[in-house]
């Protein structure tokens, strides 16, 4: 592959990324607040749950829930099969990322949780998915193969979902009420407890 070649198609890549984005942002409708609702009203806890890149999401989604003063934990799908799906009851919500919404371990993990009375929350790019069967609510997260990498590698899903994410989390803490005085006083190191100060003052 010459310079020009690879230069030329990671451009059209990111520009499909790119359009990715701006396509969720004119999609967002009643279910995404909707989806706000149920986590900042949640007075339980918030599991989130996912596998491969997805899980690497859910991961980062439970940290920013977290941050922003809710009861938040990742539980990779595995873990919950062998005992920690225990933890969820009536009052909590499961948030389960899954792009095909085929995966047994996934599944078994929501069906698990509507049977111990949480409410679950799908997000997937397949709204008649076996996932989005056993859903209290379905996000449809769809990109086209052109943001994916190859038209495989979960490129321009993984972007829609932390976008999705970033907004879920912050209209959500905004309707909490959660504060950056707070946000200081939680983040004691870093860079962010200086830029809280600086916020707040």
């Amino acid at each position: 592959m010459d310079k020009e070649t690879m230069l030329a198609e990671a451009r059209a890549l990111i520009r499909a990324e790119g359009e990715a984005l701006l396509t969720l942002a004119e999609r967002l409708d009643d279910r995404f607040v909707e989806a706000v609702r149920m986590v900042a009203e949640c007075r339980g806890k918030i599991i989130v749950t996912g596998a491969g890149t997805s899980g690497a999401m859910a991961g980062r989604l439970a940290h920013l829930l977290a941050t922003c003063g809710m009861t938040a934990f990742y539980i990779p799908p595995g873990d919950a099969l062998h005992g920690e799906s225990a933890m969820l009851t009536e009052g909590d919500v499961l948030i389960a990322m899954s792009k095909a919404g085929k995966s047994a371990d996934i599944n078994s993990f929501a069906r698990i949780a509507r049977e111990r009375g949480a409410a679950v929350m799908v997000w997937t790019g397949l709204a008649e998915s076996d996932l989005a069967s056993l859903a209290t609510l379905v996000i449809v997260i769809e990109v086209t193969e052109s943001a994916e990498g190859e038209g495989l590698l979960p490129f321009g899903s993984t972007l829609t979902h932390g976008a999705f994410g970033d907004a879920l989390t912050l209209m959500a803490k905004t309707l909490r009420g959660f504060n950056l005085a707070t946000l200081a006083q939680t983040h004691p190191l870093g860079g962010a407890n200086a830029l809280a100060r600086k916020n707040t003052t």
